[in-house]
C-alpha cells in the first residue's frame, strides 16, 4: 500500500478530505485496496463525529456479501455475520431506505441483530444506502457511542458521497480479485493439460522403446540374414538397401522416443540435456549452435523439464521456419532471477508477438514460463533474427 497520508481535521475540510482520499485510492495498487478503504473510513470518522464505520456490500438477492469495518481506538469493530445471511435490516438497505436511529437502537434492529453486530451501547446509528451502475450496491454505516444523537442532513449527504467513492474502489478490487481467480483456474488447467501431455509422452516413449524398437531390431536382423542368403547381386543390393532403411527408421524411432521423454534429463541433468538437444538440431540442419550456461543450483524436476521443452519448441521453430545458420543459447542465474535466452540469425518474423498471441508453439512457451511466475518475450530485430527471452524469478521452491 502507498504511504499513508496524514490528514488534519483542523486545516482540511470534509470536501477536501474526500478529494484527497479519492486521489490517493486511485494511486494504490489494486491488491492493497481493502486495507486502503479501511484507512479511508478511519480518516473520515472524525469528520462526522462517529466511533465506528462500515462499508457493507449486498448480493443481488439482498443478502450479506461482505464488509470492511473500522473503529476508533477503545471501541470494537462490527462483528461481521456469515456471508449470505439475510435480515430485515439488510432488506431495508436493499430497498434503498435510509436507516436512522437517534437515541434508541431498537428502533432499527431487533435484539438478535444488536447482539450479532455487537451494537450495545450505541446512541446513534445511520446506514446510508447508495447505487452503483443503477443498482443498490449496499451502504455505508456510521455509529456513535458518545456525542450527539442527531444526524444532520449535510452529514448524511457527505456520508453517501463518500460511500459511493469507496464502493467504486471496492468494485475495482472485486473485479481484479475475480480476474485473479480466473487466471489461477486457467493456470491450474494449463498445468493439468501439460502434466497430462507429459504423461502421454512418457507412455508413448515407453511403448516405442519397449515394443516397436524391439520389433525394428528384429526386422534389422532378418533383413541382414536375408541379404546373406541371396545370390543374385541385384537382389542382394536391394536387401542391403532394405536393411539400411530399416536401420535408419530404427534410429529415427529412438530419437523420437528420446524427444518424447528425455531420460537424459533425469539421468545426466539439465545442462547435458540442453546441449544434447542443441547437438540434435545442429546435426539435422547443419546449424552452428553455441551455448553459455552459468553454474546453477539444482532445479526441481518440473522447472528443468519445462526449460528443456522451451528449448525443444524453440529449436523446432528454428528448424522449420527460421532459415538460420547460427543459434546462441544462454542460461544465466542471479539472486533474483533465472534468464534463459535463445537467439537465432534467421529471417525473423513480421508479427508483433508481444501484442499478439502468436503461434501455438509460442503460446506454449509463454504458458510454460508463466507456470513459474515468469515471463516470455519474443522479439524480431529489423535486421533479422528472432529472440526468445525467458525470465523466471529465483523462488526457493523452484530449487532442490
Amino acid at each position: 500500500m502507498r504511504e499513508l497520508p496524514k490528514f488534519n481535521k483542523a486545516n482540511l475540510s470534509v470536501e477536501q478530505l474526500t478529494i484527497e482520499i479519492s486521489n490517493w485510492l486511485l494511486e494504490n495498487d489494486t491488491e492493497d485496496l481493502p486495507e486502503a478503504i479501511e484507512f479511508a473510513l478511519a480518516s473520515f470518522m472524525p469528520y462526522i463525529a462517529s466511533q465506528r464505520m462500515s462499508l457493507v456490500r449486498l448480493t443481488e438477492d439482498s443478502r450479506f456479501e461482505g464488509a470492511l469495518t473500522v473503529a476508533a481506538p477503545g471501541y470494537n469493530r462490527v462483528s461481521l455475520p456469515a456471508q449470505g445471511i439475510y435480515s430485515p435490516y439488510l432488506e431495508q438497505i436493499s430497498k434503498g431506505e435510509l436507516i436512522i436511529a437517534e437515541g434508541n437502537i431498537d428502533q432499527i434492529l431487533n435484539t438478535d441483530e444488536v447482539l450479532l453486530a455487537e451494537m450495545q451501547g450505541i446512541i446513534a446509528h445511520i446506514m446510508v444506502p447508495f447505487r452503483v451502475r443503477g443498482k443498490i450496491w449496499g451502504g455505508i454505516a456510521a455509529s456513535r457511542y458518545v456525542g450527539s444523537i442527531h444526524w444532520r442532513e449535510d452529514t448524511i449527504h457527505r456520508v453517501r458521497s463518500f460511500g459511493q467513492i469507496l464502493a467504486s474502489t471496492y468494485e475495482r478490487y472485486a473485479y481484479w480479485e475475480k480476474l485473479q481467480q480466473k487466471n489461477q483456474q486457467l493456470e491450474l488447467l494449463s498445468r493439468h493439460l501439460m502434466d497430462n501431455q507429459e504423461n502421454e509422452r512418457r507412455m508413448l516413449s515407453r511403448e516405442l522403446h519397449d515394443n516397436f524398437s524391439q520389433r525394428m531390431a528384429l526386422l534389422t536382423i532378418k533383413a541382414s540374414s536375408l541379404s546373406n542368403t541371396l545370390i543374385v547381386d541385384s537382389e542382394k543390393q536391394s536387401a542391403h538397401e532394405l536393411h539400411d532403411e530399416i536401420q535408419g527408421l530404427a534410429k529415427d524411432m529412438q530419437a523420437l522416443s528420446r524427444s518424447l521423454h528425455p531420460a537424459i534429463l533425469e539421468d545426466l541433468g539439465l545442462f547435458t540435456a540442453l546441449k544434447s538437444e542443441c547437438r540434435r538440431l545442429s546435426t539435422i540442419k547443419d546449424i552452428d549452435i553455441q551455448t553459455l550456461f552459468d553454474p546453477l543450483p539444482a532445479l526441481n524436476k518440473e522447472l528443468s523439464l519445462n526449460l528443456y521443452r522451451i528449448l525443444q519448441e524453440t529449436l523446432n521453430n528454428v528448424a522449420k521456419h527460421a532459415q538460420a545458420s547460427a543459434v546462441f543459447v544462454s542460461l544465466q542465474y542471479s539472486d533474483t532471477d533465472l534468464h534463459f535466452q535463445i537467439i537465432d540469425d534467421g529471417i525473423g518474423c513480421d508479427l508483433n508477438l508481444n501484442q499478439n498471441n502468436g503461434s501455438i508453439g509460442l503460446i506454449s512457451i509463454r504458458e510454460r514460463a508463466q507456470l513459474f511466475n515468469g515471463s516470455a518475450v519474443f522479439s524480431s530485430p529489423e535486421d533479422g533474427g528472432f529472440i526468445v527471452d525467458i525470465m523466471i524469478p529465483a523462488i526457493k521452491e523452484y530449487y532442490e
